[in-house]
């Protein structure tokens, strides 16, 4: 029986010093990973370790094979930094709908009625400089709305360039609406 085996048996019984050695023996691993889910947000990355070993812990008795540790570990690692990611990708188009709202003051009558997305879209386009990124962008979220494969066909253009226009789009307009909901906020 190695260390893990051994301490793994004594932990489901909540031995405090098994688990202790349980978490030394893993952490540098975990938060590694955690690390890098986060880019680098350290404090961010601690939370998510500290999720990682509260759920391996109530959850050791599911354990079936000690040698299985490492890679059971990682998983819930992994499950922990995915579910982050998608709570913080909801929170961001939360907060991207709330200043594009803002930035176009909008009312929710406006937000809900196709037709006032239309309008917020006009004014959005208004904004661009290049032809091409208008004339994609007004395809896309025009009325009616166009798929990017129609969008390539219809100008004649690769179905790649349409997409990767609308994502460089998408990155500015939020990266402006974002500003713009800071610097009212800064104002207010």
């Amino acid at each position: 029986m190695n260390l893990d085996e051994a301490a793994i048996e004594r932990a489901r019984f909540g031995d405090p010093r098994a688990l202790r050695a349980l978490f030394d023996a893993h952490h540098e691993l975990v938060m590694s990973v955690c690390l890098l889910s986060v880019r680098g947000e350290r404090d961010v990355a601690k939370d998510l370790a500290q999720e990682v070993f509260l759920r391996a812990f109530q959850g050791l008795a599911g354990l079936s094979e000690a040698g299985r540790l490492r890679p059971w570990l990682l998983a819930i690692t992994r499950n922990v930094c995915r579910d982050h990611a998608s709570r913080r990708s909801r929170e961001l188009e939360q907060l991207e709908a709330f200043a594009l709202e803002q930035a176009l003051d909008l009312d929710a009558a406006e937000v809900e009625d196709p037709n006032g997305r239309v309008q917020a879209v006009r004014r959005l386009l208004a904004e661009i400089a290049d032809p091409r990124v208008k004339e994609i962008v007004g395809l896309k979220y025009g009325e009616p709305e166009h798929t990017t494969r129609q969008i390539a066909e219809r100008l004649g253009i690769p179905h790649g360039t349409v997409t990767v226009k609308l994502m460089r789009f998408r990155a500015a307009a939020k990266r402006t609406l974002v500003r713009m909901l800071l610097e009212s906020e800064v104002r207010a």
